[in-house]
């Protein structure tokens, strides 16, 4: 009986021992399988590791410059996704040693077949780029027509002392100067740029970063409007300020 209690106990043993192991090689098999192709476009002063998991892909990329990353572009699967950090009011971008992480959805339309990601460019703070100029210059051309849209509206508010006036005939003010015609945009772009040529077509990422610029003011101006009377003043002073402050990073 002794006996057969041992090898009934030696039998599950052997099972739990065989279960543990089979799971083991299953996790390390899963694991593995959720890391994702990663090729680059840079010098390699960036790490860039991708995962797979839940339906979404989690990218990290590490700073190993000198300096600050302040934009980056990857190309996820056949979709290019670019991260700039100049207009973030939180964070001035990644820096030197740190490493940045953000998670994106996944559309696994092939299947189950995962999707590669390629670091294209990254922006450093001191106006440098690290891999393909062409994605760099967009994101250049971008924060011009919004560093543009920011000049226009800190003049706007400096003009005969906007704090003293209506709200509407502020607004009205702002919404102008935003609405300016190409000749003066070229005029606020000379001044940013004196070696810029003023017979080159406006390219559209610049185009964008006008509207984006008029987009966002307007819904800034849209929350000053909803505050009330007695906290105005004070509202357009820290509208001023984060105006100011973008226009600094970009």
């Amino acid at each position: 009986m002794r006996r057969r209690f041992f090898a009934v106990l030696s039998g599950i043993i052997l099972l739990v021992a065989f279960a543990i192991v089979l799971s083991a090689r299953n996790h390390r098999a899963s694991k593995s399988s959720n890391a994702i192709t990663v090729t680059s476009q840079t010098r390699g002063n960036e790490v860039l590791t991708a995962e797979f998991l839940d339906g979404q892909v989690t990218i990290r990329l590490t700073n190993n410059h000198q300096d600050t990353i302040t934009a980056f572009v990857i190309r996820l699967g056949d979709t290019n996704i670019s991260q700039d950090f100049a207009y973030s009011e939180v964070s001035a971008g990644i820096e030197p040693g740190d490493t940045y992480q953000k998670q994106y959805p996944a559309d696994l339309r092939n299947g189950f077949q995962l999707p590669t990601v390629s670091l294209l460019t990254v922006l450093l703070k001191d106006g440098t780029e690290d891999g393909n100029s062409k994605f760099a210059q967009r994101i250049r051309d971008e924060r011009l027509g919004e560093k543009v849209q920011a000049i226009r509206t800190l003049r706007a508010l400096d003009k005969e002392g906007q704090l003293n006036k209506d709200l509407g005939m502020v607004k009205s003010d702002i919404l102008a100067a935003l609405d300016s015609d190409e000749s003066e945009t070229r005029i606020i772009i000379k001044e940013l740029q004196p070696g810029s040529r003023t017979d080159v077509p406006l390219s559209d990422d610049f185009k964008n970063g006008l509207q984006w610029g008029r987009e966002g003011m307007l819904q800034r101006l849209e929350v000053l409007q909803r505050q009330p009377p007695e906290s105005r003043d004070r509202a357009f002073v820290e509208l001023k300020e984060r105006t100011f402050k973008m226009y600094q990073k970009l």
